[in-house]
């Protein structure tokens, strides 16, 4: 985004309004006063929340996890399929990348740092709190996924990348037909979740959730409390589940992949573990270990909102907040996160 393009967009920030891609549903924008610019702002609409500068900055964090858990911007298995996706066109049309549900644009600039011979665009329903000047092959732009992608138009990126969206989209599998639609052949779709459980040290789901029975953790313990919120808002939000399926079936039905595939990656909330307590410890995984537990130390403020529409107190939730932050910053409670990667080649011809 250039500094004219950069003005404007903050002058319709401050006035209310969001920037909008030109074709795209008016009804589908939303904005937030700027007297509210510091809380978080919980939307009855399908469970979402527009995050505020504090929650982009834990973000930022999570992102550059999930960069040492794979070793890039995505997972290693995709990366030729990017790479030719977006070698310089010979046709003279920019290379461009479409980034859903962008948050605070970690991934965005990454990206047209990467690649800046493509255009790279964010979409989400609140600006980032930019805090620096972003590249000049950067743009972002505030609308609803919800709505469709049919402002793109037909073959317009060569990838479309969606992470941590499923939970407010009503219907996800809806959206990776879009997705496949405004995808160039030969270009590359990648989505990532972050599994809605806890794990133990074995990597079992952690089903306890009284204060008194065996394995409890407080950290599980939001978990289940925030996913009951969401999934109040939201009865879609585990879509994720069958991300997978889908893909392999818009392969089979609608010819729209030449290959595709799925790896999860397992991240321990801190450096808790035999591998990384060692002598030879790998750096990458112990940092990731590490950023998530930082990450993870702050998540409470984030899911209060949804853990209240669970029918719980204010007191009981922020008495689970301040444990579950002694819990995660004592590592009291060995556990494990499931990321969940897919990636699909559009056909080409």
């Amino acid at each position: 985004m250039g500094d004219e393009a950069a003005a404007q967009s903050s002058s319709a920030a401050s006035d209310g309004e969001l920037p909008v891609a030109p074709n795209s549903p008016r009804t589908s924008v939303y904005s937030y006063a700027s007297s509210v610019d510091r809380l978080f702002v919980i939307r009855e609409l399908y469970g979402r929340l527009v995050t505020n500068t504090n929650e982009h900055e834990r973000l930022a964090i999570q992102h550059e996890m999930l960069k040492a858990a794979v070793g890039g911007l995505y997972i290693r298995q995709a990366a030729p399929a990017v790479r030719r996706a977006l070698a310089p066109r010979k046709d003279g049309d920019l290379n461009a990348v479409l980034d859903i549900g962008c948050g605070s644009g970690v991934w965005v600039i990454d990206m047209a740092r990467l690649y800046p011979h493509a255009e790279v665009v964010g979409m989400d329903l609140a600006p980032p709190n930019l805090v620096s000047p972003v590249p000049e092959n950067t743009r972002f732009e505030c609308d609803d996924a919800n709505y469709g992608l049919s402002q793109y138009g037909a073959e317009s990126f060569d990838v479309v990348h969606a992470r941590y969206i499923t939970l407010g989209i009503t219907d996800y599998r809806s959206l990776l037909q879009e997705a496949c639609s405004i995808l160039r052949p030969g270009g590359v779709l990648l989505t990532v979740d972050c599994d809605m459980l806890a794990y133990d040290e074995n990597q079992q789901p952690i089903t306890a959730i009284k204060e008194d029975e065996p394995g409890f953790s407080y950290m599980n313990r939001l978990v289940v409390a925030a996913i009951e919120g969401v999934m109040k808002c939201n009865p879609n939000a585990a879509a994720y589940h069958h991300t997978s399926r889908w893909i392999e079936e818009m392969g089979e039905t609608e010819s729209c992949w030449d290959d595709f595939g799925e790896r999860a990656v397992w991240v321990p909330l801190g450096p808790w573990t035999e591998e990384l307590q060692g002598d030879r410890v790998n750096e990458r995984e112990f940092l990731a270990a590490q950023l998530l537990q930082l990450a993870f130390l702050k998540i409470g403020v984030t899911l209060r909102p949804v853990m209240l529409i669970s029918g719980n107190s204010e007191e009981v939730v922020d008495q689970w907040i301040r444990e579950q932050e002694a819990e995660v910053k004592a590592m009291n409670a060995k556990l494990y996160f499931k990321w969940i990667f897919n990636w699909a080649v559009k056909k080409r011809g």
